[in-house]
């Protein structure tokens, strides 16, 4: 219909509004001092300046103060495996998911238009969420919050270390009767851990305002179909998009895992004390990436029982209908059996009829959830060499492949 076409164009005009990695106050800011050239993402540039900004002043502190290699592992600031997955993988993996998963979930949210999800009367409605979703992408309260937040927590954290005594570290001043953090530290702190944080809290921020979007439209009534290909109405595009945002989740288990590994390798941690911290942070990620599409659920339940009740009433009559044709005789069948159309309907009924049962209630799956909980661990895969040795590793893939 003409009205509908006018309505729909209206809605994908405002296709730029609905970034989920482009825009927002932090983004200008990087575009005006030269960071961000342009609409390019701008990847490598900003990870080479965000590096020259955390990792590099760490290093020439460090040098000065004669903490890049120390007496011990913990006084050396270049053996700490965190700092180098803080800052040379979770940063630029920051960014990376920010260009992949934003430009995935900006197209999954298109998709209800797109593929006619929407009822033509509901087009407004989803104008609107569009809209709204651009103003709080470019609201500058929120990442005020953030930073605030941000310099609060490594503010925090000075002050813990200058009025409590900590073993000593290679962000730590070491002189007689003297407790608190070197210029090292107080830059890691104040500095480039803020930045860190500030920028993965933004990450999560444009995944809140993503997941207020879809409880938009799950509350519409969307025009789904039981017998979609896909086992979910023809929402499964959700689950395949959500799984980009497992670069996030990658982000961040780089991070944890490398805490973890130092203090195994050379604080004499065990591994077992981290099975509760790792179960729980994998369980974290799962929530994050998929639990937003949770919400859809009752829809799709919904959609599934009236299903499983128009094919079942379906079937029957024309089952009823074609043994009394073709089998009992009870209607006189004008040709012959041999090719006839009956049979191959018959057969397309049933399969459909199947796929209506197979529906899922979620528009994701199994595999998508071993795919995310997979990748979030592998960063996690180097402390099985720091608790196994390699060779008894190669000798139990023996046995395996045997």
């Amino acid at each position: 219909m003409p009205g509908e076409g006018i309505a729909t164009s209206a809605v994908l005009a405002h296709e730029s509004e609905l970034q989920f990695e482009l825009g927002g106050p932090a983004y200008r800011l990087m575009q005006r001092i030269g960071l961000i050239q342009g609409e390019s993402r701008s990847i490598g540039r900003r990870v080479v300046a965000f590096l020259l900004i955390t990792w590099v002043p760490l290093l020439l502190f460090s040098l000065l103060e004669g903490r890049a290699l120390g007496p011990t592992p913990p006084e050396s600031f270049l053996l700490d495996f965190a700092t180098y997955a803080r800052f040379f993988l979770a940063i630029p993996l920051i960014f990376i998911a920010e260009a992949v998963a934003g430009e995935q979930i900006r197209e999954a949210g298109l998709r209800f238009v797109q593929a006619n999800l929407v009822r033509p009367e509901d087009l407004p409605v989803v104008e609107a969420a569009v809209v709204r979703s651009r103003q709080r992408r470019e609201a500058i309260a929120p990442e005020l919050i953030m930073v605030v937040v941000a310099l609060l927590g490594g503010w925090f954290t000075v002050e813990t270390w200058t009025r409590t005594e900590h073993a000593v570290s290679w962000n730590s001043i070491t002189a007689p009767g003297v407790t608190g953090l070197s210029i090292t530290g107080m830059w890691y702190h104040l500095v480039a851990v803020p930045i860190l944080q500030f920028f993965a809290l933004r990450w999560l921020w444009r995944l809140a305002i993503w997941t207020m979007f879809l409880f938009r439209m799950s509350r519409l009534e969307l025009n789904l179909v039981a017998t979609h290909p896909d086992r979910a109405a023809g929402l499964g595009f959700l689950g395949d998009a959500h799984l980009s945002i497992a670069i996030f989740a990658v982000a961040l288990s780089c991070i944890l895992s490398a805490q973890v590994a130092f203090e195994l390798y050379f604080e004499g941690a065990r591994i077992e004390s981290y099975r509760v911290l790792l179960a729980t942070y994998l369980v974290v990620v799962e929530i994050v990436c998929i639990g937003p599409l949770l919400m859809f659920a009752p829809m799709l339940a919904r959609t599934k029982r009236s299903g499983v009740l128009i094919y079942g009433l379906f079937a029957q009559s024309y089952n009823r209908e074609f043994e009394d044709k073709w089998v009992t005789g009870k209607t006189a069948a004008t040709h012959s059996a041999l090719g006839s159309a009956d049979i191959q309907a018959l057969a397309d009924l049933g399969a459909s009829y199947d796929i209506v049962r197979q529906m899922k209630i979620l528009p994701f799956n199994k595999g998508h959830i071993l795919l995310i909980a997979i990748v979030s661990a592998l960063p996690g895969l180097p402390l099985v060499l720091l608790i196994m040795p390699v060779g008894e590793i190669l000798k139990l893939l023996g046995k395996l492949i045997a």
